[in-house]
Formats: structure tokens, C-alpha cells, sequence
């Protein structure tokens, strides 16, 4: 079984803006389970469009019932593909958990689109939750609910963190923004 959630939001912020806030929403005070994230590729192509991926690092708490399978792991890598055309004023992107596939994988593809650079963004998300896990939809099927649940609760709170990132890019400035990050950042482990 899949479970899909989907989801649209309008920001009252232009398109630059919220491209620049996409590659620069972590760290932030909403998004305190992000480790890390960290640019491995990133290129501009014959069509003028910015491509990139990113390696981001989340923690999380597990589902008492999952414990069991997974020990004490509480921690996944996600890799970001995103591609700006900065022309049509979209950014595409697509993030996908790299380990516990077995147990549950997770895509999220978003877009985020506005009629020029200068008008308000919306961004559109899709995620499907897909556990091979198990023998019977019983396990598989508590997983993704478990999962698609979370993530409803949690959409909430990466829009204020996006929005957050967005109103100092505004606000401040770009340097002024490099110094919240720095505040905001975990620790060195």
C-alpha cells in the first residue's frame, strides 16, 4: 500500500525570495532536527536552470512499535535534488530518505512556482510513504499511517520555518541571516 499527502501553500513572499529561503531553511529555530545539510553537487545548465543536491542529516523519534526492528537508530540521510529555473520561476525539488528504505520510504517532491520573481510563491507538496517491511500489510500499514500522520502535524512547522527564513532574508538581509544560521546551528559532535 501507498499513502500519499499532498498539500499547497501560498507565502506572502516573491519567488527570489523563496528560492533563496528553499537552500537556506536550515538551520532555523523551527527545524531543530536537522543536523546537517550539506551541498555535494551543483551546477547551472545550458538552459540558465540551477541544479543541485544536497545531503541533509534529520533525527527523530521512532514509533514505540518500530523500536524493536530498528534498535536505537535516530537518525536518516535524506538526499535533495532541486532544480531552479529562475525564467519560468519554478524550483522543483525531491527529497528522498537514503537508509531504512526496508522499513519505509519516504519521496516528497515540491514545487514551487510564481507568475514572475517578484510575485507571491506557492508551493505545492507531494509525499509518498511506502513500507516494505513485514509480511502483511499489519506492520506496514501502522508504519505509513504512523508516518503520514507525522508529517501532517509537522508541515506546519516547516512553514513557519520557512516563512521565518523568508522574513529575515527580508528583513535583514542575507548577512544579517548568515548570523542567525550561526545561532541556530547544532553543535559540533
Amino acid at each position: 500500500m501507498v499513502l500519499v499527502y499532498t498539500s499547497n501553500h501560498s507565502y506572502d513572499f516573491d519567488f527570489a525570495t523563496a528560492s533563496l529561503a528553499h537552500f537556506n531553511r536550515y538551520p532555523n529555530p523551527f527545524s531543530s532536527h536537522v543536523d546537517s545539510a550539506d551541498t555535494v553537487r551543483q551546477f547551472v545548465d545550458d538552459q540558465g536552470r540551477l541544479h543541485t543536491e544536497r545531503l541533509i542529516r534529520k533525527k527523530g523519534r521512532l514509533p514505540e512499535f518500530v523500536k524493536p526492528f530498528l534498535g536505537k537508530i535516530s537518525q536518516s540521510w535524506i538526499l535533495e535534488t532541486t532544480i531552479v529555473d529562475p525564467r519560468s520561476s519554478t524550483l522543483e525539488s525531491c527529497s528522498r530518505n537514503l537508509d531504512h528504505t526496508r522499513v519505509l520510504k519516504v519521496v516528497e517532491r515540491s514545487t514551487y512556482t510564481a507568475q514572475s520573481l517578484n510575485s507571491p510563491a506557492t508551493v505545492s507538496n507531494r509525499v509518498s510513504f511506502v513500507s516494505n517491511f513485514g509480511w502483511g500489510q499489519g506492520i506496514r500499514g501502522r508504519i505509513e499511517n504512523w508516518s503520514y500522520k507525522r508529517f501532517h502535524q509537522n508541515i506546519a512547522q516547516s512553514r513557519r520555518g520557512m516563512a521565518y527564513v523568508m522574513q529575515q532574508l527580508r528583513e535583514r538581509g542575507l548577512q544579517s541571516y548568515r548570523q542567525m544560521q550561526l545561532q541556530f546551528a547544532p553543535a559540533e559532535q
